[in-house]
Parts: C-alpha cells; structure tokens; sequence
C-alpha cells in the first residue's frame, strides 16, 4: 500500500494496471485491479477529474508573492447568482423517500459580484446587472484603489486571476500610478485564491436567506435586490477571512 501511496504521490494518474505492475516490480507481489482499486478507496482516494497545473507558473508565483505580507494583498475575483442559485441543495425527507420543493426555477435577472478581499475582511464591492465589461471593471478598480494605500502599506497589492479584462494595460497603469502593486494568479490555482472561499460562504448565505432574495429578484425591485446581495458579500467577517488566507498559504 504504501508503495502505491507513493506513486500517485509523485504522480497521480497513474493508471490502476500500472499500480498493478509497479507492486510486482517493487515487491514481486500480485494483486487485482479489484484489490487495488478497494485498497485505494479505504485510503481514502478516489478517481477525479484531472486537472493541469503549471509547477513552472505555481513556483514562480510563489516565489514572487512570498515578497509579500499577508496584510498587503487583496485579492479580486467575479461570481455571478441569479434566483436559480439562491435554492438550498439539501433538505430533510423520510429515508428512502427524496426531498423536493415545489418551486418556479426561473433564472430572471443574472447579477455578477465583483468583491475586494482583504486579511481583515471585504473593502469594496460592485455589482451590475448581467456582467463585467472592461470599462465596468475599470471603474471598480478605481473604488477599489480609493480604499487602498500605497506599496508597501496595508492592501497595496491587488492579486487577480488571468481574465481577459484584468490584464488590460490602462487598469495595470492606473495601478502603478497610484503607488500600488498588482499579481497575476498561476492558471488552474482556485486553491491560491481565498475569494474562492468567501465566494462559498456567500453563496451559503444567499441559500440561507433564500426566500428574502427571490422576493426581491422577483418584485423586480434593484434596490432590494442589492440590499441583499450587498447583505451576502459583507457578511463575510475578519475571522472568515484569517482563515481562507491560511488555507491558501499566505500565513
């Protein structure tokens, strides 16, 4: 077992009659695929969908943001909710029998949410209606700097994904021109980001206060509709986000 822990560690698509073939090699035992597939899923792994990582980008990243104090970053990311994403994904039903709930799954309006976190919580937030164009996320990056401070302060770096509109030359130049700094995520690295984190805990929120946020998407009603988006993204508390910079390697 540990031979085949030590494969998959080293890489891990290994394929299950090539496990097979290393334990004969290394240990001149035989096992079935059977065997090793039940002797993997006790260990607690399972087959996922394969995901390419540059270990080139990921290095080089964390070489340059390790320049870097967790106070310093803020990181900037969009996610999108409409009432289809407001229903909670569980409910309680008598065993054998499924949960369900009678409902109207209309998408409506489809709002994106474009927060700024920090090590001590959010510091802006933009939300519009459909989603972000270069010249909106432009202006969220200039509310953004306004809450911000010159390198090497406190939230003077802003850390974002590869999105086409983020790498626009004006957005980086205004950046700069303000005293502060900017870093570009390694491609395939949602664990290196802990928006990804507040965005979950959001979600659950908007799930949480379901009912609240289909009335206002439903009445159709912009300012209630923010109020309660507005209401999601903010709940988000300093101790929330302490948390998610640790789980991604900046404390």
């Amino acid at each position: 077992l540990q031979l085949m822990l030590g494969c998959l560690h080293q890489t891990c698509d290994y394929y299950l009659d090539e496990l097979q073939q290393a334990l004969f090699d290394g240990h001149n035992v035989k096992a079935s695929i059977a065997t090793i597939w039940q002797a993997l899923r006790n260990s607690g792994y399972t087959m996922k969908k394969f995901r390419m990582v540059s270990a080139l980008k990921r290095a080089d990243y964390t070489l340059r943001i390790g320049e870097y104090q967790a106070h310093q970053l803020v990181f900037v990311d969009e996610s999108a909710t409409d009432r289809r994403t407001t229903y909670r994904g569980r409910a309680w039903a008598i065993r054998g029998l499924r949960a369900q709930r009678k409902a109207f799954f209309i998408r409506g309006k489809r709002f994106s949410l474009l927060p700024a976190l920090s090590l001590h919580g959010m510091i802006s937030l933009k939300i519009v209606e459909g989603s972000f164009t270069a010249t909106t996320f432009a202006e969220f990056i200039e509310e953004l700097l306004n809450q911000m401070n010159p390198f090497p302060g406190p939230n003077s770096v802003i850390v974002m994904d590869n999105c086409q509109i983020h790498k626009r030359q004006d957005n980086l130049d205004m950046i700069i021109e303000r005293g502060m700094r900017y870093e570009f995520l390694p491609p395939y690295s949602p664990d290196l980001n802990p928006i990804e984190e507040a965005f979950s805990a959001i979600k659950a929120r908007l799930h949480r206060d379901g009912d609240l946020v289909r009335t206002a998407m439903a009445s159709g009603d912009d300012v209630q509709i923010y109020l309660q988006l507005y209401n999601a993204v903010w709940s988000v508390t300093p101790q929330d986000t302490f948390g998610w910079y640790s789980h991604s390697g900046y404390l």
